[in-house]
């Protein structure tokens, strides 16, 4: 590495530690290693670094979820997404009638707001109350998420998914690196609410249970759709260096959930060796930050980072 180089990046980084100090030590309170943003390698500092650096103008369509709905099936239209049945920015206008049945009240702008209504058992005064406090807050400014930035502000009801008279238990998220699924994993509630969770290498093979995960984990058998519902989540992930993609599989039909452009804002896995293998697998060379022109400073960092990035992959070979 040049001099002048050496220099840029670690301006860079110095800049990164200075401009956003919460978001960093975030990083370092979940990771216990020192985060370095300017020249990420691991799974954590990549995230961190996309949170800083890479704003691609899709992450905004994938941190929609009504958007997203749209351009998941514009891109496969063999897809089935839960119907919505209404969308607003005051829940007070919610049709009445729309809630004696099973629907999930979403907020469009954030994740995990969301509110189950089973046969039409609903508290009105508790829905007003968290969906007005939706509607006021701006989803991931506290961990430096900005693909929620430009999301709408829309609160919406969907049908409820069901399997068996019951909320479809299982859901399926690919983790996907430059178009190639790094590894999968299944989401299945139990009869109390608690989640479970199974991994899997690309393959469909099990993957190893990470040591001291107590009772969160339990053997799921994968439908027989899997690898279509791998070929369809690499096909939705093909404009993103790295994304997650969410389905569900009910009576042979798979439906699209939803895109994770942070997933657990990019802490990763208790299952490290599948961590580092999407960190590994992940080459943010191919990401929006560093495929399109830069201006100012960034412009400079950019050409630094990529002739870095060329450098260390040139010595992996």
């Amino acid at each position: 590495m040049s001099a002048a180089d050496r220099v840029i990046l670690t301006a860079a980084r110095a800049w990164c530690l200075l401009r956003h100090p919460v978001i960093w030590k975030k990083t370092y309170d979940h990771s216990g290693i020192f985060p370095d943003p300017a020249r990420p390698t691991s799974y954590a500092d990549k995230f961190l670094w996309r949170k800083i650096f890479d704003h691609n103008p899709l992450y905004a369509t994938a941190c929609d979820k009504l958007a997203s709905k749209d351009y998941a099936l514009s891109v496969c239209p063999e897809l089935k997404t839960a119907k919505v049945l209404w969308s607003g920015s005051d829940a007070k206008q919610i049709p009445p009638a729309l809630l004696t049945g099973n629907v999930v009240v979403k907020a469009n702008h954030g994740s995990a707001w969301n509110m189950m209504i089973h046969n039409g058992d609903v508290d009105m005064a508790k829905l007003l109350k968290r969906t007005e406090r939706w509607m006021h807050r701006r989803y991931g400014r506290k961990y430096g998420e900005w693909g929620y930035k430009d999301a709408r502000r829309l609160i919406f009801i969907e049908e409820m998914l069901v399997q068996d008279e019951l909320p479809a238990p299982l859901e399926y998220k690919f983790h996907v690196s430059n178009g190639r699924t790094a590894y999968a994993y299944a989401s299945k509630r139990d009869g109390q609410g608690n989640e479970l969770k199974c991994h899997f290498d690309r393959d469909g093979s099990y993957a190893p249970v990470p040591p001291g995960s107590g009772g969160q984990w339990a053997k799921i058998d994968l439908p027989a759709s899997f690898l279509h519902m791998r070929e369809i989540a690499e096909r939705l992930t093909e404009p993103f260096d790295h994304m997650r993609s969410d389905f569900y599989e009910i009576d042979g039909e798979i439906y699209f959930s939803e895109f994770a452009v942070y997933p657990l804002s990019g802490q990763g896995i208790i299952n490290t060796r599948l961590r580092d293998l999407a960190g590994d697998t992940w080459d943010i060379r191919q990401s929006w930050f560093l495929t399109n022109p830069q201006t100012g400073w960034r412009k400079f960092y950019a050409a630094a980072l990529l002739r870095w990035l060329d450098a260390v992959e040139e010595r992996r070979r």
